[in-house]
């Protein structure tokens, strides 16, 4: 059969560089024997460099008829073409839960095309991906708490657990999976160039790819001032009043930090305890995925992030020229998009509210479409 890669996450291992080099090599990849397909609705206008619209109609996030469009779009795609290897993309894929059974969906559909589905991740230390998670929940807006606050929440959730997170996807793809570690202690290659050669790929269209794009780094992870910003603006409810996706004030922030030289070193969070903790408990576990997957324990393929202080702003004293950088952040935000502030009163009780509701969301059952 031929081979239908799906590349599944691990969200911030560099999956958006990978995507947007695809992206750029769509129109010769053919030529190869393979296809990077665009599959959206019609609705959707501009050009997707992944297929975060396909796994937003599995999460019920889009309607049920864009759903069955790009169902449909998929199906015919997979019967036209001529390529002998089609590439699918979508850094949350792997977070599903598996009662949505989107990986059984895709194996089938690849598979009644001639296609046998295998799966791709891209996975570090569950202390780096947790810090990691709570820095792009910054730059979408999303979180008032500092870090600790978040983490003491946060890592008892089954995204950290690599080896139950990927299993559905494994017994869909009958044991087919590549494994790549964000840095790998056996190769001092790029990760673009790691990736493509654990899928088999480099060989084929490595050519295809210049010096630039080895070391691309999109969707850069913000830094302590912008992330303080974030949490501050959190604070004020601007997520209530934009009229455009928090995601583009995030990355407003983040543009305005850097041109200003702020920022060179992405955030990390103050919690070196939580963080030790986290890599300690699902150690175990851990382990038998990289022995799954690579034949030997985690610490002997993957290499970790070197240590750093932390440096987050929240709950410190933060020096005046600092608090001005935030400052400046934050009002030069609001004047762009239109924010008011509002009163002080306010701001405190709907943030006690969400605060509460954020407490109890553990003892409500749930159905949303994320392992939790």
């Amino acid at each position: 059969m031929r081979r239908g890669i799906v590349h599944i996450g691990m969200p911030r291992t560099g999956s958006t560089s990978l995507q947007v080099v695809l992206t750029h090599l769509r129109p010769y990849l053919p030529a190869r024997g393979i296809l990077y397909p665009e599959i959206k609705p019609r609705s959707v206008a501009w050009v997707s460099p992944n297929h975060q619209v396909l796994g937003e109609t599995f999460e019920g996030r889009r309607p049920a008829h864009e759903r069955a469009e790009c169902l449909a779009l998929l199906a015919r795609t997979l019967a036209e073409t001529r390529a002998d290897t089609v590439i699918l993309s979508y850094e949350n894929f792997a977070q599903y839960h598996p009662r949505l059974g989107v990986p059984e969906l895709l194996a089938s559909i690849l598979s009644a095309h001639g296609f046998a589905m295998e799966i791709a991740v891209v996975v570090k230390a569950p202390s780096e991906q947790l810090n990691s998670v709570y820095s792009h929940r910054a730059q979408l807006i999303h979180e008032t708490r500092g870090f600790r606050a978040y983490a003491e929440r946060a890592w008892p959730s089954g995204w950290f657990d690599y080896d139950a997170l990927v299993e559905p996807w494994v017994a869909a793809a009958q044991g087919r999976i590549t494994a790549i570690p964000l840095r790998d202690r056996r190769s001092d290659a790029s990760l673009l160039e790691r990736v493509l050669t654990g899928i088999g790929l480099f060989d084929r269209i490595g050519d295809l790819i210049g010096p630039a794009d080895h070391g691309l780094v999109r969707n850069r992870s913000p830094g302590p001032i912008a992330v303080e910003a974030s949490r501050r603006l959190r604070s004020l409810r601007v997520h209530r009043q934009t009229r455009v996706h928090t995601r583009a004030i995030g990355h407003f922030i983040d543009e305005h930090a850097w041109a200003r030289g702020w920022d060179p070193v992405p955030f990390l969070g103050d919690a070196p305890d939580l963080l030790r903790l986290i890599d300690a408990h699902y150690g175990p576990t851990n382990d038998r995925f990289a022995r799954r997957v690579w034949g030997a324990p985690w610490a002997a393929v993957a290499r970790d992030a070197t240590d750093r202080e932390p440096n987050e702003l929240a709950g410190r004293p933060i020096p005046p020229e600092t608090e001005e950088a935030v400052a400046w952040l934050m009002d030069r935000t609001m004047a762009h998009h239109g924010f008011r502030r509002p009163p002080r009163w306010w701001c405190q009780a709907m943030n006690r509210l969400e605060d509460g509701a954020t407490r109890l969301a553990p003892l409500v059952r749930t159905r949303g479409w994320r392992v939790t």
